[in-house]
C-alpha cells in the first residue's frame, strides 16, 4: 500500500507537470503565432502607405526594408508579381494568384496563412492586404518551426521533469509514511506485537476507523479465546474416546484425526497421515468404496470391516455448510468385543439347540421303541433305565445353563459370607470318592484352611465342576490333587492331575460355553461342555482370576486366586 500511495503521488506530480508544460509550449505557440501575425499587419500598414504615396515607382527606388527579414511583395490582381525585394527580376517569379493568401485579400482585403518548409524546416508566414489602388501587398516572415525550438530545448525540460519526479517520490515517501503509520501501528496491536494504540496521532478522518478497529480487535480477541477453549475442550475429549474420530475433505484428503483412529487403523504417528488420502491409512476396498458412495449420493452409511485382527464398524456422515458437502466425518468404533460375543451367542444358540436335542432324540427313540413293542420284556428295564440316563442329562444341562445364565446377567444378588476353601474342599472331595473309585483314581486335598468372602453355593459347584471335570478325563490309576494355600493375602487353589491334558491350541477356549476338546470323549463322559465355563464366570463372579497350564499325555493344573481375609 506504500508503495502504491508513493508511486501514484509521484506519478500523478509528473504527469500534471507534463500537462502543465504542454499547456505552456501551446500557448507560448499560440502567442508566437499571434505575434508574428500581429508583427506583418503592421509592417503591411507602414509599406502600404509608402505604395500609396510615392505609388510602386517609389517603392523600387526606396527598396523598402531591402535586406531585412521581411519579404514584401507587391501584386496585381491577377497575382502578377510587380516587387519583391528579395528578388530584382521579379519577371521569373511565377504567379501567386493561387495562394491562400492572396485570394483572401481579394476576396475579403484581408488574408493571411502560415505554410512549413520541409527542405529547410522553417514556418513561413504571409499577410496580405488589398490596397485602395487594387493591388496586393504582402508581407513575409520566416522563422523556426515551434518543434525546432522545442527540440533545441527538450533536454533541459527532461532534465526538470526528472528532477520533479524524484522530488515528488521524496516527497510522496514522507506523505505516504504519514499515512501509513497509523494502519502499521494498528497492524502490529492486531498482532499482538504492540498495545498503544491510543498513542496514535491520527488525522480527524481515519478516527472512526480506528475506533471500529479497536472494538473490531476486541470481539476477534473474545471469539479466538472462545474458540481456543473450545478447541482444546474438543481436543481433551476427542484424545480420550476409544473411538476414532476422522474428517476427511471431499478429496479423501485427512483433515483431523484423534489418537483412537490412528490406534484402529494403524501404530505410527498421526502426523504421516494428516493431509494424505484416507487410502494411505485404511486400504479396505469396502470402505473406500463406500467413502466413494457417500461422496456421490450424499447419504450416510455404516460398514463393518475386519482390519488388523479387528472388527471396526465405521459410521459415515456427511459435513454439510448449507447445501454445500464440504467433507465427511467418520466415527470408528472397535466392534471385535462386540463381534466375538455375536458369533459366541451364535454358537451357544446352536450349541444349545443342538445339546438339547442330542438326549431328547434318544429319549423319543428309546420310549417309541418300548411303545411299538420292538423292546423284549426282558429289556425294557435297560431302555428305561437309558431313558433316565439322558433325562438326567437333559436337566444338569438346562441347570446348568440357568446357573450360567444368572451369572451373566448378575440377576443373582451377590450374598458374599466367609467361606473356608480347605473345608468347602473336603466336603467336595468325598461326595466325589465314589465316582473317583469307579475308574481307581487317588483323590485326595492338600494344605490348609484359608478364608474368603464368597457365594458358598457358587464356590462349591466350582470346586465340583473342577475335580469332576479331573476325574472324567484321567485314565484309571490315576491322581488328582485339591491343593489350598494362602499366599501374601490371597487364597490360592489348584486342582491337579494327571490326566489326558490339553493340547496347545485348545487351552485359550477351554473355558468357552459347550467346547470339548474331543466331542466322542465328552459325550461318553455325559459332559455338558458348560463346566469350565461356569468356572470361569463364578472365578470373575469373585474377583478372582484363573489360569491353566496342561500337557497333552501328562496332565493339567488350574489355578485360582481369590483375595483371602485371613
Amino acid at each position: 500500500m506504500k508503495r502504491k500511495i508513493r508511486y501514484n503521488i509521484a506519478f500523478l506530480s509528473s504527469f500534471i507537470t507534463i500537462l502543465v508544460s504542454i499547456f505552456m509550449f501551446m500557448t507560448f505557440y499560440k502567442y508566437h503565432v499571434d505575434n508574428q501575425i500581429k508583427t506583418l499587419k503592421n509592417a503591411g500598414e507602414v509599406i502600404s502607405n509608402i505604395v500609396l504615396s510615392s505609388n510602386m515607382d517609389g517603392l523600387e527606388k526606396r527598396r523598402v526594408y531591402m535586406g531585412s527579414d521581411l519579404r514584401i511583395t507587391l501584386l496585381n490582381l491577377k497575382g502578377e508579381v510587380l516587387f519583391d525585394n528579395y528578388f530584382e527580376d521579379v519577371r521569373k517569379l511565377e504567379s501567386h494568384s493561387d495562394r491562400p493568401e492572396i485570394q483572401a485579400a481579394i476576396e475579403n482585403n484581408r488574408g493571411e496563412d502560415i505554410r512549413r518548409s520541409s527542405t529547410v524546416n522553417m514556418d513561413n508566414y504571409y499577410y496580405a492586404m488589398r490596397l485602395e489602388n487594387d493591388l496586393i501587398l504582402r508581407v513575409a516572415h520566416q522563422t523556426e518551426t515551434f518543434y525546432s525550438m522545442f527540440s533545441s530545448i527538450w533536454p533541459i525540460t527532461a532534465l526538470i521533469l526528472l528532477l520533479i519526479f524524484i522530488l515528488s517520490y521524496y516527497i510522496s515517501n514522507l506523505l505516504a509514511n504519514n499515512i501509513i503509520r497509523p494502519v502499521k501501528l494498528l497492524t502490529k496491536s492486531l498482532e499482538g506485537d504492540w498495545d498503544g494504540y491510543q498513542e496514535i496521532y491520527v488525522y480527524d478522518e481515519i478516527a472512526p476507523f480506528i475506533a471500529t478497529f479497536e472494538r473490531q480487535k476486541r470481539i476477534i480477541k473474545d471469539r479466538n479465546r472462545e474458540l481456543e477453549e473450545r478447541a482444546y475442550l474438543m481436543d481433551i475429549i476427542t484424545s480420550n474416546m476409544d473411538e476414532g474420530i476422522i474428517l476427511l475433505g471431499t478429496d479423501k484428503k485427512i483433515l483431523t484425526i484423534n489418537q483412537s483412529g490412528i490406534g484402529l487403523f494403524a501404530d505410527t504417528n498421526g502426523k504421516e497421515y494428516l493431509g494424505n488420502d484416507f487410502i494411505h491409512l485404511c486400504r479396505d476396498i469396502e470402505l473406500n468404496q463406500a467413502l466413494d458412495d457417500v461422496l456421490e449420493d450424499r447419504t450416510n452409511r455404516e460398514v463393518m470391516i475386519h482390519h488388523n485382527n479387528r472388527y471396526l464398524t465405521i459410521y459415515i456422515n456427511t459435513v454439510l455448510t448449507g447445501k454445500d458437502l464440504t467433507g465427511l466425518l467418520l466415527l470408528v468404533v472397535d466392534s471385535t468385543k462386540k463381534h466375538k460375543l455375536d458369533m459366541m451367542r451364535r454358537e451357544f444358540s446352536a450349541n444349545v439347540s443342538h445339546e438339547l436335542k442330542t438326549p431328547l432324540t434318544s429319549i423319543i427313540g428309546y420310549a417309541e421303541m418300548i411303545n411299538s413293542g420292538m423292546v423284549k420284556t426282558e429289556d425294557i428295564d435297560k431302555f428305561s433305565a437309558r431313558i433316565r440316563q439322558e433325562g438326567v442329562r437333559l436337566l444338569n444341562l438346562i441347570d446348568d445353563i440357568i446357573k450360567l445364565s444368572k451369572i451373566e446377567e448378575g440377576s443373582t444378588e451377590k450374598i458374599l459370607e466367609p467361606v473356608d476353601i480347605y473345608s468347602l474342599g473336603q466336603e467336595v472331595i468325598n461326595s466325589l470318592r465314589v465316582l473317583a473309585g469307579e475308574k481307581l483314581i487317588d483323590l485326595d486335598i492338600q494344605g490348609s484352611s484359608s478364608f474368603m468372602m464368597g457365594d458358598k453355593g457358587m464356590l462349591h459347584d466350582l470346586l465340583y465342576n473342577l475335580i469332576e471335570n479331573s476325574i472324567k478325563y484321567t485314565p484309571s490309576g490315576g491322581r488328582v490333587s485339591l491343593i489350598v494355600e494362602e499366599d501374601k493375602g490371597h487364597t490360592i487353589v489348584r486342582v491337579k492331575d494327571t490326566g489326558i491334558g490339553i493340547p496347545k491350541e485348545h487351552q485359550d477356549r477351554i473355558f468357552e460355553r459347550f467346547y470339548t476338546v474331543d466331542k466322542s470323549r465328552s459325550s461318553k463322559n455325559a459332559s455338558t461342555g458348560l463346566g469350565l465355563s461356569i468356572v470361569k464366570h463364578i472365578v470373575e463372579y469373585h474377583d478372582g482370576k484363573i489360569s491353566l497350564e496342561s500337557e497333552v499325555g501328562k496332565g493339567t493344573e488350574i489355578s485360582i486366586r481369590f483375595k483371602s481375609i485371613g
